[in-house]
């Protein structure tokens, strides 16, 4: 029998599978790294203290006339010490004395310091999710970057997930309504001013394929986009501006990407919408609309096939759905449509009542 190859959704996967679980092992390290990093400065201090400790005891009691350990052998007496555990009797000479007071106090100080530097970070509901933010983006390398989580930030991030993208959200408002929802979608959220570079520079601005300027203000996009050029000149920027002449003008002469009005996005759909039943979107290609609309093959016509209809009409037939609980699925020339079938096809505004007529009859 010869082997059946993997289809390339199954291929897909299983990359992301390992993606996942590689990704899991380098949260994990990062949380590691992160611990090490705050308790790194009191653990120096605890090794050196107890290396000076134990030189000081053994000559101490070296100089006094009595039995002295080996070096490692007083290490490990120290360490007990510090960790309010003697292993030795108390000692006759004086500094020595001094040092078995001294230990277990220090090393109440060092417990207390690393509980406190560690736990703020565990037990603080603002640090803690502000580490985890800083530790999955330090993960993260050609993820996009969307600056503004209003309306619009908010559902481009939505359809960058449903792509299968890593993305990082700035916000400058911790109370902005869509931070939790964005959260909860395991995005990392960085609260502050997107125009600063220490913040751009957190989001691993360096490492991103593209950034989205989604903030309410031009002004602000417009700064946000300029300092992503310049600290990436590879990344791909996409700015948002309320004013669409500007935005050309500005895009064309700044060589940013792409830029865009929410406005200017959605007046072609809400015309069509209120002149046509069954449109699902709208966009200018040059002069000229565009719409992708639903409709409901006649039911009183044969089967015909996808190339047949496209050859007779004005549009091209791009999705097909066969039944109420069926969902859509791209078609091909030859495959058969059927009466009922309902279609979503992409034609020219105006050829739009034409199709229709066409394809449904009525």
């Amino acid at each position: 029998m010869v082997p059946v190859p993997p289809s390339p959704f199954a291929l897909r996967t299983a990359a992301l599978r390992r993606d996942r679980s590689r990704r899991g092992l380098r949260l994990r390290l990062g949380v590691l790294a992160y611990v090490l990093r705050k308790i790194g400065p009191i653990l120096t201090a605890v090794a050196a203290y107890m290396v000076a400790a134990s030189a000081l005891l053994r000559w101490d009691l070296g100089r006094a006339g009595r039995a002295v350990p080996d070096f490692q052998e007083t290490l490990f007496s120290t360490f007990m010490l510090l960790s309010f555990q003697p292993l030795d009797p108390f000692p006759p000479t004086p500094l020595a004395r001094v040092v078995f007071w001294l230990t277990p106090i220090l090393g109440i100080f060092l417990i207390a310091e690393g509980l406190i530097k560690v736990g703020a970070s565990l037990f603080d509901p603002a640090t803690r999710r502000e580490v985890w933010s800083s530790i999955m983006t330090d993960q993260l390398s050609h993820h996009v970057v969307v600056c503004g989580i209003g309306h619009t930030g908010y559902r481009v991030v939505q359809e960058l997930r449903r792509l299968g993208e890593d993305v990082v959200a700035i916000e400058q408002r911790p109370e902005a309504p869509f931070v939790e929802p964005v959260r909860a979608q395991g995005v990392p959220v960085h609260i502050g001013n997107a125009g600063r570079d220490e913040l751009l520079e957190k989001v691993g601005i360096a490492r991103a394929k593209a950034v989205v300027c989604a903030t309410s203000d031009d002004l602000a996009n417009l700064e946000i986009a300029l300092d992503a050029k310049r600290m990436n000149p590879d990344i791909r920027v996409v700015m948002r501006m309320f004013d669409q002449r500007l935005a050309q003008k500005v895009g064309g002469a700044l060589e940013l990407d792409e830029s865009f009005s929410t406005s200017s996005l959605a007046a072609p759909l809400i015309a069509m919408q209120a002149t046509q039943e069954g449109v699902r979107s709208a966009y200018r290609l040059d002069d000229n609309i565009r719409v992708t609309a639903e409709v409901i093959f006649g039911k009183d016509a044969g089967e015909r096939s996808v190339y047949e209809l496209e050859e007779r009409g004005a549009f091209r037939i791009v999705s097909l759905r066969r039944g109420d609980d069926a969902s859509f699925t791209s078609v091909r020339p030859k495959d058969a449509v059927r009466p009922g079938d309902v279609l979503i096809i992409d034609t020219a505004a105006v050829d739009l009542p034409a199709a229709r007529y066409q394809l449904t009859g009525a």
